[in-house]
């Protein structure tokens, strides 16, 4: 992929995927445009006519904000986003395309930052890249911004965006000037997990608020977001120290990723990735929260979900395996052995009642 359109697909916040299902229309929309017709780009789908066509996943649409899904000639995944008085929008995504996609489309001025995960770093700039850092910050000016995505890549991100006139209302809110809030957000890196921001934003993605009182919660996890931003930001200028990750949040945010998929690669040198943290970090940390290494950690987790698996007696014991990350039955079976004292087919032997 060449420099300049990594350059490019990083500056602007449409890279990070919008996904819609309850439109939402309206003079005062700014941003909206922009999300949309990059989606329509990129061969994603309404969640209404996904589902109509059967390739939409119904548990997956939110009740509140937008949701779009990759039309399966092009891809898999789904993309979330929620307006809020027309000029900010909360967005996440996951998705991995099958073809090519590349797109032309106009921007508007904006400043966005947020969480970006698996393929998205390498697409930021080569620094980004390098450095394994996932939490970002971007000013665009506006104006033309071209894109292209290569097949077979993840792209997963969790983001915030702000139009010129949310910039200043925010800032107003905070009692920020203008351009700290600027400097806060285009100054982001992964250092700044440290006060609780990177959380902050994953549950953004995770969260469910109705409509009742989605019009509440939003804006106050934006109002939240950059304070953090800004807190941590500020505490940067005082010496790394301030913005160093805290233990919790480092064990956290590993867990978080490690309970999610027991499958993936879950090597120590992947979690660092994760986490932006040293080996020797990443294990004093969870050394001092979990009283165990993180090997230790999946290594127990992989084993009680199995054990549960089997329990449930509704999918074979290879499958189990591999659903927990072995790379075969036998390496299971050793190692349910150890920690159970028996085998997991004299398990879910025993644990078979009569009435079954």
């Amino acid at each position: 992929m060449e420099a300049t359109r990594v350059t490019e697909i990083c500056s602007n916040p449409a890279e990070n995927g919008t996904g819609t299902g309850h439109r939402r229309t309206g003079t005062g929309d700014v941003l909206r445009p922009m999300y949309v017709d990059q989606l329509t780009r990129m061969h994603l789908v309404r969640s209404e006519e996904a589902i109509a066509r059967g390739f939409g996943r119904a548990e997956l649409v939110r009740g509140t904000g937008e949701t779009w899904f990759v039309d399966p000639s092009h891809g898999e995944g789904h993309y979330w986003f929620h307006p809020i008085e027309g000029d900010v929008i909360v967005a996440s995504m996951d998705m991995t395309l099958a073809r090519r996609a590349e797109a032309v489309i106009d921007t508007v001025p904006h400043l966005a930052f947020g969480i970006y995960e698996h393929a998205m770093p390498s697409y930021c700039s080569p620094q980004f890249a390098q450095s394994r850092s996932e939490l970002m910050g971007h000013d665009w000016r506006g104006g033309p911004w071209r894109s292209s995505f290569d097949p077979g890549m993840r792209f997963s991100s969790t983001s915030i965006a702000l139009g010129p006139e949310a910039v200043r209302r925010y800032a107003g809110i905070l009692g920020l000037d203008l351009e700290e809030l600027r400097g806060a957000v285009t100054g982001l890196s992964g250092s700044c997990g440290a006060g609780g921001l990177l959380p902050a934003l994953r549950s953004l993605d995770t969260a469910r608020p109705t409509a009742a009182v989605a019009h509440a919660y939003y804006p106050a996890k934006v109002v939240e977001c950059l304070s953090l931003l800004v807190s941590c930001a500020r505490g940067a200028d005082h010496g790394a120290g301030a913005a160093r990750l805290s233990d919790r949040d480092c064990v956290e945010g590993a867990c978080r990723h490690i309970d999610a998929d027991l499958s993936a690669d879950l090597s120590t040198k992947a979690l660092c990735g994760i986490a932006h943290v040293s080996e020797a970090k990443l294990i004093s940390a969870f050394r001092n929260i979990k009283g165990d290494t993180p090997q230790g950690y999946i290594r127990k987790q992989r084993l009680e979900h199995g054990r549960r698996l089997l329990l449930a007696r509704d999918m074979g014991i290879g499958d189990i395996a591999r659903a927990m990350g072995y790379r075969n039955q036998g390496a299971f079976a050793e190692a349910f052995k150890r920690a159970y004292g028996v085998t997991p087919r004299a398990y879910r032997k025993s644990s078979t009642t009569p009435a079954d």
